[in-house]
This record gives C-alpha cells, structure tokens and sequence, in this order.
C-alpha cells in the first residue's frame, strides 16, 4: 500500500528529473524571477530556438512550467510555486549570481 509520503516523495523525483538537465535548470531559474518569453529565454540562454524549445516542451510537458499566448509571444511561468521554493534553496549552488 503506498503511503500519502510515499506519493508525495514520488512525485518530487519526477520533477527532479525534469528539471534536472542544466538548461532546464537555467530555464526555472529565470522563471522563478517571473515570466519570461522564449525569445528572452533564447536570447539570455545563448543557445538555439530549436534547443530552448525543445527544453521548454519537456517542462510543459510535464506541468512544470505553463504558457500563453500574448500577441506573437509565447510567456512563460512555474506552475507550482513550491517549485520555486525548492529552487530558492538551491539558488546559490545553481543559478548563477544567486541570492
């Protein structure tokens, strides 16, 4: 029988896991600062559309992160704010400039 701590623990591995590649890293921790549009994304990341993309679906994919639409822009956004938290603790290992 799983336990509610058991559900629980199972579900912050898969976050763990989503968000555990170094640009979705980069990607959450600017999203923990507020929304953001792919292009800010891209153009701050220095990497490809395609790749940032690509990084971006996987995290929506996954109810990490959510978007809509403004204009010609996608915008970006953490779902869940507990992913911040868990972001803040880790702010100094990972982002960089973190507080």
């Amino acid at each position: 029988m799983k336990t509610p701590r058991m559900s629980q623990a199972e579900k912050l591995a898969k976050t763990l896991k989503h968000i555990s590649h170094p640009l979705r890293l980069l990607m959450i921790c600017m999203l923990s600062e507020g929304e953001k549009s792919a292009g800010d994304i891209v153009a701050r990341l220095g990497t490809t559309k395609g790749n940032i993309s690509q990084h971006l679906r996987i995290l929506s994919d996954n109810g990490v992160i959510s978007h809509r639409k403004d204009a010609n822009r996608v915008i970006y956004r953490i779902v869940d704010a507990k992913i911040a938290k868990l972001l803040e603790a880790m702010r100094s290992l990972y982002c960089p400039g973190g507080r």
